[in-house]
């Protein structure tokens, strides 16, 4: 039975994490109101952070859910990772308009397309001979 919690060891909180998932980015997911940055990592379990600036959301409330369904949904898809790894969310200009439920089909697809990623990255990493 998977754990569907968001506890702290899910959740990206240094400045040096975050610049190392900046820094080392090897998947990118662009979706018309989002964009995900991921790495693989070497902690026991995949972490979310989230980037939701003034400068692209100005309203708090709006900020304050678009964090909170980017947490809930990743709290869901967490447990069909097959890597560990470090993801970092960031929406872009115009998210504060759409529904909730089209935030929820855009992070599932998200989800989806970064699974497909991570995967084919283990593959190919797993089948490169090393010298």
């Amino acid at each position: 039975m998977a754990l569907y919690s968001f506890g702290i060891e899910s959740r990206i909180r240094t400045a040096t994490d975050y610049k190392s998932v900046f820094d080392g980015a090897l998947f990118k997911v662009h979706q018309p109101h989002f964009l995900f940055l991921a790495k693989l990592t070497e902690q026991p379990n995949s972490r979310l952070g989230l980037v939701v600036a003034k400068k692209k959301v100005r309203r708090a409330h709006e900020r304050n859910r678009i964090k909170r369904l980017a947490r809930e949904s990743f709290r869901l898809h967490q447990a069909q990772f097959n890597a560990d790894i470090d993801i970092v969310v960031m929406p872009k200009l115009g998210i504060e308009a759409i529904t909730n439920q089209e935030l929820h089909q855009q992070l599932d697809f998200a989800w989806q397309k970064l699974q497909r990623l991570a995967k084919k990255h283990c593959k190919l990493v797993v089948s490169t001979p090393q010298n």
